[in-house]
């Protein structure tokens, strides 16, 4: 039987990063960029400290241009490499593709629980691993709901070769998660609703005699990190995702613009400091 460790006693592959509630208390990520004079709030636009278009609701954060879902999510060329042919190695980067997109965009998997889709995806021998393990996907804390349009994402996807048999694919992506709210009212900023997910996944994929049937596939890969931003931090405690605006008590606490661009932006090396989670 599986037992559930502690949140921050487990994950095996990776380190978890959180930086929690960073901006209510008035350090928001975000640049209001304002609107044309003549502009009417609509019935979906909330007039707070910034107007918020629960349609629209990441304008004014740096995930706005950003790209929707799953087309965010791009393969490198496949080439032949390590054994593998360039058929072949497509096979393992669109396996990671499906996985990456499973554990971090698909709302049956994030927001129904629906963890079986997500460990279809591994090779049979890891997959009850996979389905025990809380900290491979993200999981929406109920009764919160994401609001219905697409997650932004932005990053890149690599594959190098590994031992015999093996390929690596790290997929370094930031994601951004609007929350509906039942009181719009309630929103002081677009990053009240907007929580980011910023994640260096690694996979391995592993084909050929060297691995009896059940091994070959797809496998996690050691060295995950993920990093949490602008969220609620008591439901993170059991692997769960909240926007900020459930959790004002916590208050806020600022970061440096520095450690900013390195939350959104996947390219620069992941932040250490940790914030009030």
């Amino acid at each position: 039987m599986f037992e559930r460790r502690s949140f921050w006693q487990r994950n095996r592959r990776g380190i978890l990063i959180v930086l929690g509630l960073l901006v209510v208390g008035g350090a928001a990520v975000v640049h209001n960029q304002g609107r044309d004079p003549g502009f009417v709030p609509s019935p979906m636009t909330v007039e707070t400290r910034v107007k918020v278009d629960l349609a629209q609701p990441f304008a004014g954060t740096p995930a706005a241009g950003w790209s929707d879902g799953e087309a965010g999510i791009l393969m490198p060329p496949a080439t032949e490499m390590n054994g593998f042919s360039a058929q072949k190695a497509t096979e393992a980067l669109t396996a990671a593709r499906k996985a990456f997109i499973a554990a971090y965009l698909d709302r049956q998997v994030i927001q129904d629980g629906n963890v079986e889709l997500l460990a279809a995806l591994f090779a049979p021998d890891i997959r009850a691993e996979e389905r025990a393990d809380t900290t491979n996907r993200v999981r929406i804390a109920p009764p919160f709901k994401l609001l219905p349009v697409s997650p932004k994402v932005t990053g890149t996807m690599t594959v190098e070769s590994g031992e015999k048999g093996e390929l690596n694919i790290r997929a370094g992506y930031s994601v951004a998660y609007a929350f509906a709210i039942d009181d719009p009212a309630e929103i002081r900023d677009a990053m009240d609703i907007v929580s980011v997910v910023r994640v260096d996944k690694r996979y391995v994929f592993r084909d050929g005699d060297t691995f009896e049937a059940g091994s070959q596939g797809l496998w996690p890969g050691d060295g995950s990190v993920i990093l949490f931003y602008s969220i609620a931090c008591k439901p993170l405690e059991q692997d769960l995702l909240a926007p900020a605006y459930s959790e004002r008590a916590y208050g806020g606490a600022d970061t440096s613009d520095e450690d900013r661009a390195k939350i959104f932006d996947p390219s620069k090396p992941m932040p250490t400091t940790k914030g009030n989670c």
